[in-house]
């Protein structure tokens, strides 16, 4: 039972010249996939919205839909500003939250709502006692009532659909709105065959009303079934400290939204319902058009607020999509506006063939405005943006308050557009000046660094980017950090583009290899020399899990004996480490150059061991697709938290021999490794910890699912989630995770997770701690055995084998978690338990390692 991380060995770095434009393309996946889920949702929305208004067009009269546009644009526009940014707020904290996600949600979603129904009385006050238009527009007592209750669940359900973003649940809002977009059609339909009753103003905005309801029932169905929602209790002082981090983007949002969803009204107020049916029409092509730009732009933002190295190439790729795509389209309407509003009646084409023409022009200020946003909130220039955008925002109303006033829909349309062309040649030159950046590894030029060429992170090494893992040896003797430079210097020499020997860059997916002078630089700051001694190996091992996450695949600390290796999941894991470790040592011992072969990259290994195991079996391929979930945590008071990782280690030489002898008449046939599972459990249940005991995560290795002979030096396991029948009992775990492997249903997770990293790709740093915890947390297991490390046994250990010192310690663990790394070597088990020292007392967990260590058996005959 063997768990190992591994990540695999490159061979060197990839020719410039074999780039083509498949190549540049393949790393903008991640947004192309996240733009083309939204404009999936918009255009569902408009297809189905354009559907709707065309059949009313024809169904009701004219009246009748310039109410009910102007309705839904005000139900729009204040739903929208009753957000108050909930949403992005959302967007920003859910994942960071471990527990109460639903009681912030329904927290967010109370308080929307709540202000968008002031927003729509203050509406309803405003229009009837200074704007005879709107309030003829209101459509009396029902048509008020019903246009405040669908301002209230606008609000709401726009809130909600950020939190399903926020969640990582995008594929349930776009399925919410898809609902919505055909109930609100088919109810359309429904109300025009009902003997009696007449379309009015009133009865159109009905239906888009029951759309809203009945699409959030269904998203609420569909949530409880799958166990999504946890709990529904709004807590107002769950948005304590949490307005002002919001406020610069909802500033944002509001002064980009707020001017085109009011300019409907204006029509509305200075023209009339009549013209304002025909604009609304038009606006809606032209948004048709926008939701590219603003997709994109969206997307953009999400893409590269945590990588903003990328920010460059994703705007250029992102305005070639707009630009390529978006504008050719703009003339086909700029041409083709006439017939276009003719396909929803003479009347309109006469009214609004001209003004979509106009308004097609705009589409290429749509775009600038657009990846101005997107490129001010990358760079932190929010306040500045959300400035701008309210003056250019009051601009447009001003002017196309004035033009309708003075003209007719025409002059209206133009004036807005003449104000969108000056923004553009406002915003232009920021967005131009990304786009012709030079590229410069600006971490690399501040530290001298001349990187000669790269070589792109696999798959595999991708998906393991934001983990390390540390590995402290010794007392050993003759190995000094001078020496250990020499080796890796040595090592460089040999193979300038070894992984060991070269720059980690994160943000780019890169492995960057460096020039000799470049890295004599760099391997000072690599390797760090703590003097002779005496030195804490606990200490060494502290300070490298404290130290940040960098672009050092290879960090080292050496002194007073003992040497400390910290090394990125990208690189490798216990088998490679291993080789590592044991050739810096010794390298450095005998005062020579590190060597290290490279090895040959298998890169359909993990396809042709999958084909191999379902391909031709049809029998085990629901088996093969079936994975066990972890069980809902239950809801529970929370109090403040921050992480302290912490880690407590223990050794034995004689527990080994204890654990076999009581195999041997209590259950024979399970590995050693599992008895020590199970008696860490027994052994926190001993304490008063109460660990989750439905199940834990185990680690397991898929090398034995590979033909013989091949063998990949890289990161080729998975760690499913399983359910042995008792976590205290070694024939339990053995038997299950026994089962687990003979499925090999592991080569299906990790098949997925490599295809998720195509598609999507991977951060290169992992995800921010939670600021709560559980007050009385529940410890959630997780289990790493390395095997036996005997390939170790030939360094200069200055110590015998009980005295020696073979740590393996993770440098990331959940707020609850606990994981224990298990390994041998000559015939000493070593442990490793971490977790964070601000969740469990150390001193229990001490306790803990030290019962297994005495009397492993005796912990389980107690649990039995």
């Amino acid at each position: 039972m063997t768990a190992t991380h591994a990540a695999p060995h490159d061979t060197g770095p990839e020719p410039t010249g074999r780039r083509g434009i498949f190549s540049a393309l393949r790393g903008h996946v991640d947004l192309f996939l996240n733009a083309g889920s939204l404009m999936a949702t918009t255009l569902i929305t408009s297809v189905f919205g354009f559907a709707y208004w065309w059949v009313a067009a024809h169904l009701a009269p004219q009246a009748a839909v310039g109410q009910a546009s102007a309705a839904v644009s005000a139900m729009t526009l204040i739903g929208t500003i009753g957000m108050f940014g909930m949403g992005t707020m959302l967007i920003s904290e859910l994942p960071s939250i471990t527990r109460g996600k639903w009681d912030l949600i329904s927290t967010c979603l109370l308080t929307a709502g709540s202000a968008a129904t002031v927003g729509g009385l203050i509406y309803v006050l405003v229009a009837n006692l200074w704007i005879p238009s709107l309030q003829e527009a209101l459509g009396g007592g029902f048509g008020t009532v019903l246009l405040v209750v669908g301002i209230a669940l606008n609000s709401m359900t726009l809130v909600l659909d950020e939190a399903m973003v926020g969640l990582l649940q995008g594929p349930l809002q776009l399925m919410r709105n898809a609902w919505f977009s055909l109930l609100k059609l088919v109810l359309l339909g429904v109300v025009a065959v009902i003997p009696g009753l007449a379309l009015t103003g009133p009865v159109l905005l009905l239906t888009w009303v029951a759309g809203i309801v009945a699409s959030t029932a269904i998203l609420f169905r569909v949530l409880r079934r799958r166990g999504m929602i946890d709990s529904l209790h709004p807590r107002p002082s769950l948005m304590r400290g949490r307005g002002r981090a919001t406020f610069d983007h909802n500033l944002l949002n509001l002064a980009t939204y707020l001017p085109r969803a009011a300019l409907p009204l204006i029509v509305t107020a200075t023209l009339s319902a009549e013209a304002n049916a025909a604009f609304y029409t038009a606006f809606m092509v032209l948004s048709f058009m926008a939701m590219v730009p603003g997709n994109v732009a969206l997307t953009l933002f999400a893409v590269t607020a945590g990588d903003k190295g990328a920010l460059r190439s994703k705007v250029r790729v992102g305005l070639l999509i707009c630009l390529g795509g978006g504008f050719p389209a703009s003339l086909v309407v700029l041409f083709l506006a006439e017939p276009i509003m003719g396909l929803f009646g003479a009347e309109y084409a006469k009214t609004a063939g001209q003004a979509l023409a106009i308004l097609a022009l705009t589409y290429v200020p749509f775009v600038f405005h657009h990846f101005f946003l997107a490129i001010s909130r990358v760079q932190g220039k929010l306040r500045g943006a959300g400035i701008f955008s309210v003056f250019a925002g009051l601009a447009e109303l001003l002017a196309a308050w004035w033009a309708g006033t003075h003209g007719d829909l025409n002059d209206l349309v133009t004036a807005v557009a003449i104000v969108m062309a000056i923004e553009t040649v406002l915003v232009a030159p920021t967005v131009l000046k990304v786009v012709f950046a030079p590229v410069v590894d600006m971490s690399a030029v501040a530290e001298g660094v001349n990187v000669m060429s790269t070589t792109s992170l696999t798959l595999r090494e991708r998906a393991w980017l934001p983990l390390e893992y540390i590995r402290t040896v010794g007392p050993l003797t003759g190995v000094d950090a001078e020496r250990v430079r020499d080796a890796l210097i040595g090592l460089h020499t040999a193979d300038p583009t070894h992984r060991a020997v070269s720059r980690l860059d994160r943000s780019g997916a890169n492995w960057q290899h460096m020039d000799g002078p470049s890295f004599a630089r760099y391997v000072q700051d690599a390797v760090t020399d703590l003097g002779p001694g005496p030195v804490d190996f606990d200490d060494m091992t502290r300070q490298l899990q404290s130290e940040q996450r960098a672009h050092h695949p290879v960090r080292i600390l050496v002194g007073g004996g003992y040497f400390a290796l910290k090394v990125a999941h990208a690189y490798g894991d216990a088998g490679p480490v291993n080789t590592l470790v044991r050739e810096i040592v010794l390298a450095a011992y005998e005062q020579r150059a590190a060597r290290i072969a490279p090895a040959k990259r298998h890169k359909t290994a993990l396809p042709k061991a999958w084909w191999k195991q379902f391909g031709l079996k049809p029998g085990r391929w629901k088996e093969g697709l079936s994975f066990a979930r972890p069980p809902h945590i239950e809801e529970g008071p929370t109090r403040a938290w921050q992480a302290a990782l912490t880690v407590r280690t223990a050794r034995s030489a004689s527990v080994l021999g204890q654990m076999r002898t009581w195999r041997d008449q209590h259950a024979p046939g399970v590995t050693t490794s599992a008895i020590t599972f199970a008696a860490f459990t027994a052994a926190l249940i001993e304490l008063g910890l109460k660990p989750d005991l439905r199940g834990g995560t185990f680690l397991a290795d898929a090398r034995r699912y590979l033909d013989k002979g091949v063998s990949i030096d890289s990161n080729f396991c998975m760690g499913p989630f399983l359910t042995p029948a008792s976590l205290t009992d070694p024939m339990a775990i053995h038997t299950t995770l026994k089962a687990e492997l003979a499925t090999g249903r592991i080569l299906t997770m990790m098949l997925l997770r490599e295809g998720k990293i195509m598609l999507t790709g991977a951060p290169g740093m992992p995800d921010p701690y939670p600021a709560e915890v559980a007050i009385e947390p529940q410890p959630r297991l997780t289990f790493s055995n390395q095997g036996r490390h005997d390939m170790l046994s030939d360094l200069p250990w200055a110590v015998e084998p009980a005295g020696r010192v073979n740590q393996s310690v993770p440098t990331l663990n959940g707020p609850e978690g606990i994981t224990l790394t298990t390994s041998e070597m000559n015939g000493v088990l070593h442990l490793e338990a971490t977790f964070h020292g601000t969740t469990y007392d150390p001193a229990v967990i001490d306790r803990a390692l030290y019962l297994v260590c005495s009397d492993p058996a005796g912990l389980i005959m107690a649990n039995r």
